[in-house]
C-alpha cells in the first residue's frame, strides 16, 4: 500500500521490501534495478526499440547520463529535499567508483563523508556508502590498481567508526555491521599481494628507450609515484632525478608567486635544485587537485551531473559559463603525515 506523506498535493512515496530485508523507496529501487542490468542486454533493448533512429542511440553512454536535480529549499509545492541516498543512486556512484577516471574523485568524496559526516548520516545513507566502498575494494583487488588509495580510504572508515561509536545516528547493531564490514575490507587489503606478470613476450616498461620513459614520467603529476618508480631500477632512478622532470612538476602544481618564495633570484637557472624547490613548496602549499572527471551543477536547471557527460537542460547554455564544479576540502588532521601524506588525487 502506498505511504502518503505530509504533502497532500502528491501521492506520497511507495516503499518495497528488498532482498536484504530492508525497505526502500520504489523510485530508487527501479533506478538500482536498471543500474544492475547487463549493459549488453540494455544495448540490445535500445537497438530494438530505436531501430528507426538510424543508430542515434547506439552508444549507451549517450542514453544513460547519471544526474539528479538538486532541490535547494522547501517550498509549498515541494516538501522534500534531495537526500544523499538518492544522489548515490542517481549519480551511479557504485559504477563511478569502478571507473578509473572517476575513482580518485569518488575516493575523496567518500573520505569527506567518512571524516566529517558519518555520525550524522541516516542508516540508509550509511548502507549505500559502505556498499559502494565494498564494491570499490573488490574491484581494486581484481584490477590491482589504486590499492594504496583504497587502503587510506578504508583506514579513514575504520577510524571514523571507532571515534563515533557512541554518538551516531541509528542503532548500534547497524553500526557494528559497518565496523565488521570495514575490518573485513581492511583485512582483504592487508593480505593482498601484487601478482607478478608472467613472461608473455610482450614489451614492458623497462624495454622502452629512456626518451620514451621520460615522456611517460612527464605525464605523472604525483611525486610519490615518481619516487616509487625510481626505486625499481637504477636506470629509472637516473631518469626520475632529472632536473627537467622536477621543474615541470613545480610549474604544474604551483604558481609563480609560490615558487618565488623559495627561489633565489640571483641564482642561475642551471644551478637551481628543482627537486628541493618542489619539496619546500609541497610542504608549504600542498599540490594542485587534478581529476579526470568531476561532479558539476547546472546553474539553470540545478542538475548535478558528471562533467564528462552532458546534462539534459532546456536552456541553450555554454558549459564553461553555466556550470559550477563541486569542490570540497578535507580536514588536515585526518591525514597523518608519517603514514599518509596530505596528497591530492590525480
Amino acid at each position: 500500500m502506498p505511504f502518503l506523506g505530509k504533502d497532500w498535493r502528491g501521492s506520497g512515496d511507495e516503499w518495497v521490501r528488498t532482498k536484504e530485508g530492508s525497505w526502500e523507496k520504489l523510485k530508487i529501487w527501479r533506478v538500482k534495478v536498471f543500474e544492475n542490468l547487463n549493459s549488453q542486454y540494455i544495448a540490445r533493448l535500445l537497438r530494438l526499440a530505436l531501430v528507426e533512429w538510424n543508430g542515434y542511440y547506439d552508444d549507451l553512454q549517450n542514453v544513460h547520463r547519471p544526474s539528479i536535480r538538486y532541490q535547494r529549499a522547501i517550498s509549498r509545492e515541494q516538501m522534500t529535499l534531495t537526500t544523499i541516498s538518492e544522489a548515490f543512486v542517481h549519480l551511479d556512484m557504485a559504477t563511478a567508483g569502478r571507473d578509473l577516471k572517476r575513482f580518485n574523485y569518488v575516493c575523496k568524496l567518500l573520505r569527506l563523508l567518512l571524516c566529517e559526516k558519518l555520525a550524522f548520516l541516516s542508516g540508509h545513507a550509511q548502507k549505500h556508502m559502505f556498499a559502494i566502498l565494498e564494491e570499490m575494494v573488490n574491484d581494486v583487488l581484481r584490477s590491482q590498481n589504486n590499492v594504496g588509495e583504497m587502503r587510506k580510504l578504508v583506514y579513514c572508515a575504520v577510524r571514523a567508526l571507532h571515534e563515533h561509536r557512541c554518538d551516531h545516528i541509528g542503532c548500534s547493531a547497524l553500526w557494528n555491521e559497518h565496523l565488521k564490514a570495514a575490518n573485513r575490507m581492511a583485512d582483504k587489503l592487508r593480505r593482498f599481494r601484487v601478482k607478478e606478470r608472467k613472461s608473455d613476450g610482450c614489451m614492458t616498461f623497462n624495454n622502452l628507450p629512456p626518451e620514451c620513459k621520460q615522456q611517460i614520467m612527464l605525464k605523472i603529476p604525483d611525486h610519490s609515484d615518481l619516487l616509487r618508480l625510481g626505486q625499481t631500477d637504477t636506470h629509472n632512478n637516473a631518469i626520475t632525478d632529472d632536473t627537467l622532470l622536477w621543474k615541470q612538476l613545480v610549474l604544474f602544481h604551483f604558481t609563480s608567486r609560490q615558487i618565488l618564495t623559495f627561489l633565489n633570484k640571483n641564482e642561475q637557472e642551471s644551478d637551481i635544485d628543482w627537486k628541493y624547490i618542489y619539496k619546500r613548496c609541497y610542504l608549504r602549499f600542498g599540490k594542485k587537485e587534478v581529476y579526470s572527471d568531476v561532479l558539476a551543477i547546472c546553474r539553470h536547471c540545478n542538475h548535478i551531473f558528471w562533467q564528462a557527460t552532458v546534462v539534459f537542460c532546456n536552456v541553450d547554455w555554454n558549459p564553461k559559463s553555466s556550470q559550477t564544479i563541486l569542490e570540497f576540502q578535507l580536514p588536515s588532521e585526518w591525514e597523518p603525515i608519517s603514514q599518509y601524506p596530505p596528497s591530492v588525487q590525480l
